[in-house]
């Protein structure tokens, strides 16, 4: 039987039917209407970019999600419907289809997966627009059944079941964008309410020069002029387009997120209240305080806390002050809004601490995704960083499902989720205690986070805080490629080894032993389950998964230490025979320390003689 979903089909009392009303009970949006406003939900529902007989079905579908009483997280589910209704339709017409049907016909489901996989999109795009299927499979609108979603989905994906991550920056790179976020911020600080009132006397007679010019280079000109309260420390550029304070939110962001390790939506929920510090074991700890729903059953929101620097209070600061005449403005035209739900949509989100410019084409006070990755790239821009050879080759390393991506002279551009695994991967990389380094480079580091993430647990309870468990999964992730990283330049890239564990890597490579020619994926599988650990040792890496981290890397069969751990050892060793030497001048008679430090000079000479480093052999005799 052809059940496919009609316009003409849909009963007269739904089409008539109203979908939402506003606070006073009054119908609001109604069936026929390409935007549904559900005041219950805080959301706006957009049919615009579905046509035909593809938009009613998308309709019917999310009519039912509204009224569905049971179902937990309604805004979810209806963006999925959604993106998956738009991309569908997208293929589909492709294919020379009318409507969804088009696909239940075999022939027509083979054209419309070939047009789908060419569509290059991820797995985990592909996995939520499968939602849709589900949906439209329920209300007849198709019949297939185009079999199990997860294979699906891999099928369709580029890259398989692959998940691109977003982007981590290397080091240079990353150290270019946050010092220069932090000394922008720093710079401006002191003037952000000038900054303000600069701002609101220039818009202010732009406006006025639009009745009288008709040329925009003229209306500039007068405008500028007319301004009395320009800093004069500061190099601000005005226009009516905000081009330039775009740039300072881009810089704020770049700092909040740099320092927080926050998602995009977590950030936007802070407000001038949201920095706080308190004191624990003898520090000053900075946190901020925000509204947490990823996790969250429902979507339903929560209040939580990251940890994060000073400079973050600033960047709010700056932020929300300098963008003070942009909420006046948006408040002014609240007041010719007469609808009252409208009108208080309008006067919340003029609290939201990221905001638009209010002219030109803002229809809305809350900065969307395409504001702030405008803001984000007018601010990369002006850092200016051009990727270096070295940075081409981190990039790579860091990021191998984006391998290729990054060339030689290219301006790195930034997502926002990027800021949080760069944080996820440094403190990775720099083994959590060498958050020193990472103060050293950033200069403005509060030396605090080396004590809150080294006891994470018992600062969290202190506090009574919730620890970010995602982020936490993030960083345990970011530690098993790391491990996997190094396994596979023991196994696969280092010229020479040393250490008990590190000959037997020599032999078995020498021997042509299959095992341990393993490819990354190989041993990151093998890591995840527990079958493969490395630690590092200031001496070298042990290879024993119940490692306790206090041993003696000397006679540890586990050791591996490679070339450049070696020539850390150099060091080591002088200092070893510079106290051997102090101690037998002095006479006094401990023979086990002393032969403790002798047999760790010896160790040492080993395993410098083992990668070929030149050296003097100690020699106790000589005394």
């Amino acid at each position: 039987m052809n059940t496919t979903f009609r316009t003409e089909e849909l009963d007269k009392s739904i089409r008539d039917s109203v979908v939402s009303f506003d606070s006073d009970g009054n119908p609001y949006s109604y069936y026929l209407d390409d935007k549904w406003t559900l005041w219950s939900l805080d959301f706006n529902v957009s049919f615009s970019m579905l046509s035909g007989e593809f938009k009613s079905s998308a309709k019917k579908l999310v009519h039912k999600v509204i009224n569905e009483v049971t179902l937990s997280s309604k805004k979810s589910a209806i963006v999925n419907i959604l993106s998956g209704a738009a991309i569908f339709e997208r293929c589909i017409t492709a294919c020379g289809g009318k409507d969804y049907h088009f696909i239940d016909n075999d022939r027509n489901y083979r054209l419309f997966l070939i047009e789908a996989k060419n569509r290059k999109l991820k797995y985990k795009t592909w996995k939520n627009n499968l939602i849709f299927v589900s949906h439209a499979q329920q209300e007849g609108i198709i019949n297939r059944n185009i079999g199990n979603f997860e294979k699906l989905s891999i099928y369709l994906a580029p890259h398989g079941e692959a998940i691109s991550q977003a982007v981590c920056l290397p080091e240079k790179i990353a150290s270019a964008y946050y010092s220069e976020a932090l000394n922008f911020v720093d710079s401006l600080h002191p003037y952000r309410h000038k900054i303000s009132i600069a701002y609101e006397e220039y818009t202010t007679e732009y406006a006025l020069m639009i009745t009288k010019y008709s040329s925009i280079r003229t209306r500039i000109k007068y405008a500028h002029r007319n301004i009395k309260n320009i800093p004069d420390e500061l190099d601000i550029s005005f226009d009516y387009s905000g081009a330039w304070l775009s740039k300072l939110r881009g810089a704020c962001y770049v700092v909040i997120a740099a320092f927080s390790g926050c998602r995009d939506s977590e950030i936007k929920s802070f407000n001038p209240d949201s920095y706080q510090e308190k004191k624990y074991a003898g520090f000053t700890v900075s946190f901020l305080e925000g509204k947490h729903t990823k996790p969250n059953v429902g979507g339903i929101e929560r209040q939580t806390s990251w940890v994060t620097i000073p400079s973050v209070k600033k960047a709010i600061e700056l932020l929300w002050d300098s963008f003070s005449f942009a909420r006046e403005k948006w408040r002014i035209k609240a007041r010719n809004i007469e609808h009252i739900d409208e009108r208080n949509k309008l006067l919340k989100d003029v609290n939201n601490l990221f905001i638009t410019f209010p002219y030109s084409a803002a229809k809305k006070p809350a900065a969307g995704k395409q504001s702030m990755a405008d803001s984000l790239k007018n601010f990369i821009r002006h850092v200016n960083y051009r990727a270096k050879k070295e940075d081409v080759s981190e990039f790579d390393l860091l990021n191998p499902t984006r391998k290729g991506q990054l060339k030689i002279g290219d301006i790195l551009n930034v997502h926002p989720h990027c800021f949080r695994r760069t944080f996820a991967v440094y403190l990775v990389r720099n083994k959590l205690a060498s958050l020193l380094d990472i103060k050293y480079q950033f200069k403005h580091m509060n030396i605090a986070m080396t004590s809150w993430y080294a006891n994470q647990a018992n600062i969290a309870s202190y506090f009574d805080m919730m620890i970010d468990t995602e982020l936490q999964d993030e960083i345990s992730g970011e530690n098993k490629n790391y491990m996997a990283d190094v396994f596979y330049h023991l196994y696969n890239e280092a010229e020479t080894l040393a250490g008990p564990e590190g000959r037997r890597i020599i032999n078995l490579r020498t021997e042509g032993d299959p095992t341990i020619y393993l490819n990354k994926k190989e041993i990151l599988k093998q890591v995840e389950e527990g079958r493969l650990s490395i630690i590092e040792h200031p001496g070298g890496y042990c290879t024993n998964p119940g490692c306790n981290r206090i041993c003696d890397m000397a006679v540890c069969q586990y050791k591996v230490v490679t070339v450049e751990k070696a020539k850390s050892l150099v060091t080591v060793r002088d200092k070893l025979i510079i106290k051997y030497k102090e101690i037998y001048s002095s006479g006094i008679d401990i023979p086990n320390i002393m032969s403790k430090i002798y047999y760790e000079i010896r160790s040492i000479e080993k395993v410098l003689s083992e990668h070929n480093l030149d050296f003097v052999a100690f020699s106790k005799e000589e005394f």
